[in-house]
């Protein structure tokens, strides 16, 4: 049986809201039927405005968010995480914890702050706070997409939380995220892995990303876009130069850059002469594949320059500390692994890190001014990691605008207070924004085969072993945690690793997947997915309820209220919803407008977005018509790039 839910405004329950500097009295709390408990503060000036109370929670089971709107913005809104376990909090000593939702616009003074909740909740709230704030707010809640087209050559299909079949990336997308990574891989494909291990040909390569790029923009998801400058996966310990690099090296210079003997007696000018020229490579190929993404209008609002650097890149001509490398699998080893007889000598190299890296970084300034570039490091969390590697890469003069950070609590072992101490302390140090480029958590604490997954905890110290379970629960208690606390930050957004890789059964082998980290050269064989029970949707493909979470979150958008619009209608029939608009351009300029009609359930949850994009001539007009074949309750909004203008006032859309 569902208990009954408590949500209290503490202290009447809280009386006093503080905007800038003045003190409001707000009116008393009154509820509807959905469970909306909501007040309006008149707020001195135009602008937006951040909110921020106490709140405690004992259950993320159920929707349970503060949010705030105006009649001149969209509804912003912030899942409140679970903080009381029992007789245990997470939070503060009686349990409360800090949830901000930021950048409402207000126009007329009246600012609207609210909790909703539909389920199993004992909530209070208290100390609410109203402050201005110095201009629009977006966070960005994304994922990795990389996976897309190789999952579905596979046949693998996902489901939505009520069990229908969706394209994977346009419900991620309607569910409320708003940024997708994709990770170029120069050419993947057999023998051009790591020697024991290779990428599937055709997946992660140019062609591959320039058609999730147009996905994701066809979504209206930003992009944050990884030059990965290997064939092969690369992190920390591997940096495999691509084999079409190592072939250009081999014609212009007549190295081997790939043969060990070269490399272990290569002369100081050899290894500047190859510097230089891998400088020319990457420079020529991202700028060139920049173009491309830009003719087909999907330039990237981020770029980051490799995967997880700790160690550098294009080993051994960039490498940021002194290590040894093995000769066959190109990848850096330590302590029992060394074989000082054979191992292929890396060598510290700030300079020749910083000389490559700039060069990427000129490369996307030239196509895209106004893409941030993104050094890309593992381990966040960990201050020392980071203020080593940025410390080192200034003084060498390498060039970012972003810092990049994986978090994932399994190999930090930090938990997300850390996080958020981390980065208040890195931005301030360096006067930049963060942006957590991947996390993972489990929502099963193992694979469908019942062996571990990459982030299985195999002790019992495990440090959210009685905070957040390997369940769907405790899935969505984590990401509702790190959400809330990185928007008290610097951080501009998280993406989540890896939502939609997901296990497809293979019909001759049961609980074994088709899809895999990477396949063997041996035998051409997947050797396992090892996310498969991290990722969004669960072993038959269907969503977990962390996409509840996704749905709950929002950004606010400021409305647009001069564009030209007329004839708005919108009709309900016996098959869905029919939404007509005319729009006429009066400007001297084209303009791209997109109409949405979003559907809600009886509780205030999005079901569904349909879409349609025109592209409008100075002096035209256009007629924009939509149907969703979906029976909810639903409203019509129209986007012009820039602001969002609902077509329907409230008291008229279709019920």
């Amino acid at each position: 049986m569902k208990a009954i839910t408590k949500l209290t405004f503490a202290a009447a329950i809280f009386s006093v809201f503080q905007c800038a500097a003045y003190a409001q009295s707000v009116p008393e709390i009154a509820a509807d039927t959905h469970g909306v408990w909501t007040a309006q503060v008149d707020v001195a000036e135009s602008g937006y405005y951040d909110i921020t109370a106490e709140c405690k929670n004992d259950s993320v089971e159920a929707s349970c968010y503060l949010y705030g709107e105006s009649n001149d913005a969209t509804r912003a809104a912030t899942v409140i995480p679970k903080t009381v376990y029992g007789n245990e909090s997470y939070a503060s000593e009686d349990g409360y914890v800090t949830v901000s939702v930021r950048g409402v616009y207000v126009e007329d003074g009246k600012l609207d702050i609210g909790l909703y909740t539909d389920g199993a909740s004992d909530v209070y709230t208290k100390n609410v706070n109203v402050t201005k704030a110095d201009g629009p707010y977006e966070f960005l809640n994304g994922g990795d997409i990389t996976e897309y087209s190789y999952i579905k050559s596979l046949g693998g299909k996902y489901y939505d939380l009520s069990e229908n079949e969706v394209d994977a990336i346009d419900y991620l997308a309607q569910s409320g995220m708003n940024a997708a990574r994709i990770r170029l891989s120069n050419n993947p494909g057999k023998g051009r892995g790591d020697g024991t291990y290779y990428l599937p040909e055709g997946f992660q390569d140019e062609e591959d990303c320039l058609l999730l790029a147009r996905k994701a923009k066809e979504n209206g998801m930003k992009i944050v876009f990884t030059f990965n400058y290997s064939d092969y996966w690369s992190n920390g310990e591997r940096q495999i130069i691509p084999s079409d690099w190592v072939a250009q090296i081999k014609d212009k210079l007549g190295y081997d850059v790939k043969d060990p003997v070269f490399l272990n007696s290569m002369s100081a000018e050899q290894k500047t002469q190859i510097q230089d020229k891998l400088s020319e490579i990457i420079y020529d190929y991202t700028y060139d594949y920049m173009t491309r993404l830009k003719e087909q209008g999907t330039l990237p609002e981020y770029v980051s320059l490799g995967n997880e650097i700790n160690g550098g890149i294009l080993f051994p001509f960039g490498n940021t500390f002194d290590a040894n490398m093995n000769k066959d699998r190109f990848e850096l080893v330590y302590d029992n692994n060394i074989d000082e007889a054979n191992d292929i000598k890396c060598y510290e190299d700030w300079a020749g890190l910083a000389k490559m890296l700039n060069k990427g970084y000129d490369a996307v300034k030239a196509v895209s001014p106004d893409s941030q570039v993104i050094i890309h490091i593992a381990n966040g969390s960990k201050d020392s990691v980071f203020t080593w590697f940025f410390d080192k890469y200034k003084n060498a003069g390498g060039k970012f605008d972003v810092i990049g950070a994986s978090y994932y609590p399994f190999w930090s072992w930090n938990k997300i207070d850390v996080c958020k101490t981390f980065c208040d302390n890195i931005s301030a140090r360096y006067d930049k924004d963060i942006m957590i480029m991947e996390t993972g958590f489990n929502f099963s604490p193992t694979k469908k085969d019942g062996s571990n997954g990459q982030l299985t905890p195999t002790t019992d110290d495990w440090i959210y072993k009685d905070i957040y379970p390997d369940t769907q629960s405790g899935h969505k208690a984590y990401m509702a945690d790190l959400v809330n606390s990185m928007k008290q930050t610097r951080c501009l957004g998280i993406l989540y690793w890896d939502p939609i890789m997901i296990h497809v059964e293979d019909p001759e082998n049961p609980n074994q997947s088709l899809s895999g980290w990477a396949y063997r050269e041996s035998d051409d064989k997947p050797d396992g997915n090892v996310v498969e029970n991290t990722t969004l949707f669960d072993f038959d493909g269907h969503a977990i309820k962390t996409l509840e979470f996704y749905q709950d979150t929002k950004n606010s958008v400021k409305i647009d209220k001069t564009l030209n619009v007329g004839n708005i209608s919108m009709t309900r029939g016996e098959n869905g919803i029919t939404a007509k608009v005319s729009i006429t351009n009066n400007t001297d300029t084209a303009s791209s407008v997109t109409a949405f009609i979003s559907c809600y359930s009886e509780d205030g949850r999005l079901t569904g977005v349909v879409q349609k994009s025109e592209n409008i001539e100075p002096q035209e007009s256009k007629n924009i018509e939509l149907f969703a074949d979906m029976t909810d309750k639903a409203k019509m909004y129209l986007w012009n790039n820039e602001n969002l203008m609902p077509l329907i006032p409230a008291q008229e859309e279709a019920q």
